[in-house]
């Protein structure tokens, strides 16, 4: 019976799993530890320390913003990346603490620009001076 098998009906398999095993075994992992959530205080003091991205419109940008800041609207961060520095620690804020804050900050970290520090609750938090 063991004979009378095509022998495809184990290759196949086979070869699937091992197909599937070095593609695995070949994909990065990203370390997502350096998306660190900052309340607004520690934001204040430490967000000079890198490069301050603001993710809202143009609009809510040109009406109030963080002193310091550089906007990149959401749809438009990635197109923008040669303008910033691997070298440096980003601070991004958006309008809330949304999905799409955490979404680009991860993809922020797979370009390779970590740490990513991300305004806790967003700048509806902000207390602070405004310009």
């Amino acid at each position: 019976m063991f004979l009378e098998t095509s022998i495809w009906s184990w290759i196949l398999p086979i070869a699937l799993g091992l197909g599937l095993g070095i593609a695995l075994a070949a994909r990065k992992n990203y370390d997502y530890s350096k998306i660190i959530i900052l309340n607004a205080e520690d934001f204040r003091l430490n967000m000079r320390k890198g490069q301050l991205i603001d993710i809202r419109s143009e609009s809510e940008f040109a009406v109030k913003r963080i002193n310091g800041s550089r906007n990149f609207p959401h749809k438009t961060v990635f197109q923008n990346l040669s303008r910033l520095r691997l070298d440096q620690p980003i601070f991004l804020y958006d309008i809330t603490q949304s999905k799409s804050i955490k979404a680009i900050s991860r993809k922020l970290i797979r370009k390779g620009f970590h740490p990513v520090y991300v305004l806790a609750g967003g700048f509806d938090k902000w207390h602070f001076s405004v310009k």
